[in-house]
């Protein structure tokens, strides 16, 4: 099997079928429509000495077509700010070109999986080259006979020329970056003016306590389209996470069944459901429970608990916290919390999300975390910030932290 990858900024998997039947005109193909995920298989029977050969494009393409990555909605973008990461991270030789590329992939709305068995031959070959022409795409590839421009993984333009690889080095001087008026010119795609002043404080306070900014990280959601969890919601999280860290703890099961009872603590999720009925943890199970103080932490604050986020380099004052949510009886602590409002929460929110990208910029790379952040408060953090701005509608369980 041979394969790579293709991206475009045109949406149009009509033109590959057509392209794949005037090309292999002897092929048997056969597609598939499922919304925003298409595909199609080319098989070409093979004769007495010979395997037949099959041609497999897989398509998906974003959810709100654009010109510019803005938001993580789907499952491509989520792919291209990852590609973005891993490209900025490249030495260049040709930093215009590389800045050019950047706004290539950034504006990129549909990705092909291009899959020859068992390679990918001239007939095959013919039909990649029409289809990166056609739809003025780019590639990325692994080295293989056909794709020989670097050693190592590369990015190639619609003629199959090196755009760079990983030690900076290209082939090109230059690249076309086509974006339709249609996309750019769209005004409900258009990013919101606390967006922007949002990112830029963000990334002053990085920079201030020296952690690594990605600038081309998208913004988080504005304050109009943001909708928070309600005070309820949040109040019942303050009491499950409370419950959860302290079980991690070891604190006898009969002593937490007692504060259950005191303080009505009621919808767990089924994971803390797990952990506060087990009757013994394993060393992993008591340290995820256990770290779930840094979420409660954040919970705490955004109820006005606490007044504010400290830097996330340290654990939180674990006595502190379980004091401001224990001692008082759960009529009182309702009573004495106001929910923040979206602008303070989203502010730590993107403020949150750019440490966690150095973070695991650090870990992918193996080097030091910059800014001498804790990468473990700095999860947690960015997990309950995620579930009080409501990320994806994800419950508890299942919140992402995409970086």
């Amino acid at each position: 099997m041979e394969n790579c990858t293709i991206y475009s900024h045109a949406i149009d998997f009509g033109e590959v079928v057509k392209i794949v039947k005037e090309n292999l005109p002897k092929a048997k193909v056969k597609s598939k429509d499922e919304g925003l995920r298409k595909s199609l298989e080319a098989t070409i029977s093979g004769g007495f000495f010979s395997k037949s050969k099959s041609l497999r494009i897989n398509y998906r393409q974003r959810q709100n077509p654009s010109y510019k990555l803005d938001e993580i909605e789907c499952g491509l973008t989520q792919n291209l700010a990852g590609m973005v990461g891993f490209i900025q991270n490249f030495p260049a030789d040709n930093e215009a070109l590389r800045s050019k590329f950047l706004a290539k992939v950034m504006a990129a709305n549909s990705e092909m999986a291009f899959i020859a068995e068992p390679e990918i031959n001239p007939k095959f070959e013919a039909v990649l080259r029409k289809i990166t022409s056609t739809l003025n795409a780019f590639l990325f590839v692994q080295p293989s006979k056909l794709f020989n421009a670097s050693p190592g993984q590369h990015f190639v333009d619609k003629n199959l020329d090196l755009i760079l690889d990983t030690q900076g080095k290209s082939a090109i001087q230059d690249l076309d970056v086509t974006v339709e008026a249609k996309y750019k010119d769209a005004p409900e795609t258009s990013i919101k003016e606390d967006q922007i002043q949002r990112k830029k404080v963000s990334e002053a306070f990085l920079n201030t306590h020296g952690v690594k900014v990605n600038a081309h990280l998208p913004t988080v959601g504005s304050e109009e389209d943001t909708e928070l969890r309600s005070v309820s919601e949040v109040i019942d999280r303050a009491y499950a996470l409370m419950i959860t860290a302290v079980k991690g703890e070891g604190v006898e099961q009969a002593h937490l069944e007692r504060a259950v009872k005191e303080k009505s603590i009621r919808l767990l999720s089924p994971q803390e459901e797990y952990i506060f009925n087990a009757d013994s943890l394993s060393d992993q199970e008591r340290g995820n429970a256990t770290w779930r103080y840094e979420s409660l932490n954040v919970i705490l604050w955004a109820l006005g608990k606490l007044d504010v986020l400290s830097y996330p380099d340290t654990i939180c004052d674990v006595k502190k916290i379980v004091g401001l949510i224990f001692q008082p009886t759960r009529e009182d602590f309702q009573n004495s919390v106001q929910l923040r409002s979206k602008k303070e929460i989203l502010d730590e929110l993107d403020k949150i999300y750019r440490i966690h990208w150095a973070c695991v910029d650090a870990r992918i790379k193996g080097g030091q975390v910059s800014g001498n952040v804790n990468p473990s408060v700095v999860y947690e953090r960015h997990y309950a910030l995620n579930w009080l701005t409501n990320y994806n509608g994800e419950d508890w369980d299942d919140v992402k932290t995409h970086t």
